[in-house]
């Protein structure tokens, strides 16, 4: 039978467990790391023994000896590093933010702490995000599109686990949305609601998933063959709310004259409505607005904005899975995960005759 001793110390040491419970440290450690050589008896009475010593284990030691860092990285992509987070002409940052609002959703009962580090390839010439090249994680997530195929094998040459969240690589685990079907869904949307003259502002030709979305506007147009007035396509040379609002004047001072706009994100969208604002153009009175992606800013916007939930905190916890897999199993086949997208109707679309 196993007897306590009475001591309680004031920051208990793996010492003071094995002391307490009157085993020695090897089964503590036993204990710590799950192991199966553990009777479940000595299993229980080491647990209780760590309860009553508010044991916490340092994760940091414990790094030291197993090689472990219990970090895992959130990468986040980034068109470029040179604006403030705050200017009109930098990215929201709402993509990456909601993304990583998931991911400890998929870590929960485990003992793993996220670090976030922003990647522009672009400035950074070639060279590894700071957290891989400096051994600093035992995983990373890749949030964004614009990582290239180069940095995804330079970053697997490490041997170091990695999950692409947002957009798939035939290299890696991803999770991502169907972007078509979603952009599909949009410009459907105002078809369906009576739209005949429709704009679409795509994001920057630098990400592939423009060319996604150039598809599903496609299929959302071809069973109103022959119904559809006019169609205009412009790409924005940032994927920024000044990107949309510089894309919707050009479009508009170009002369066209669309009753339904749709957007490829939602600060492309919070551009093309100032602009309109300014021009006193009424939405969706005078133009509907609708976007992809959805989230806080959508609800806020006067109009609230009509928009295409791609559910990017579920990606976040799903991809932190296929990461806790891939850690676990490294040999296991390549899994892709695909997200469908979900309409969120608000005021921003009106229903035309």
């Amino acid at each position: 039978m196993f007897r306590f001793k009475e001591r309680v110390c004031e920051v208990a040491t793996i010492i003071d467990v094995a002391r307490y419970a009157g085993v020695s440290k090897s089964t503590v450690s036993l204990v710590l790391n799950n192991s199966p050589l553990v009777k479940e008896e000595t299993r229980i009475h080491v647990e209780k023994a760590i309860q009553a010593l508010g044991y916490v284990c340092n994760n940091n030691a414990r790094g030291l000896r197993t090689k472990e860092t219990k970090c895992l990285g959130v990468i986040i992509a980034i068109e470029r590093s040179s604006a403030q987070s705050y200017d009109y002409n930098h990215e929201t940052g709402l993509y990456s933010y909601n993304i990583t609002n998931g991911i400890p959703d998929g870590l929960l009962g485990t003992d793993y702490g996220l670090i976030t580090e922003r990647y522009c390839a672009k400035d950074a010439n070639g060279s590894l995000p700071q957290a891989v090249h400096n051994g600093r994680i035992d995983g990373a997530f890749l949030v964004g599109g614009l990582f290239d195929n180069a940095i995804i094998d330079a970053i697997l040459k490490r041997g170091l686990p990695t999950v692409a969240v947002g957009r798939y690589y035939e290299q890696i685990d991803s999770v991502s949305v169907d972007v078509s079907a979603g952009t599909k869904m949009e410009v459907s949307h105002l078809l369906e609601t009576g739209h005949r003259k429709i704009a679409y502002i795509n994001c920057p030709q630098i990400y592939r998933s423009s060319q996604d979305r150039l598809c599903g506007l496609q299929q959302a147009l071809e069973p109103y063959n022959g119904q559809v007035e006019q169609t205009w396509t412009a790409y924005c040379a940032e994927n920024t709310g000044e990107g949309g609002y510089l894309a919707m004047k050009k479009l508009w001072e170009s002369g066209a004259r669309p009753d339904g706009i749709a957007a490829a994100n939602e600060p492309i969208a919070m551009g093309i409505m100032r602009y309109l604002y300014e021009q006193k153009i009424r939405i969706p009175d005078d133009v509907s607005v609708i976007a992809y992606e959805d989230s806080v800013l959508g609800g806020y916007a006067t109009p609230a904005l009509t928009t295409v939930n791609i559910h990017k905190e579920q990606m976040g916890a799903i991809a932190a899975n296929l990461l806790l897999k891939r850690m676990e199993a490294p040999e296991r086949p390549l899994e892709s995960r695909m997200v469908q997208p979900q309409l969120i109707l608000r005021a921003s679309v009106a229903q035309r005759k």
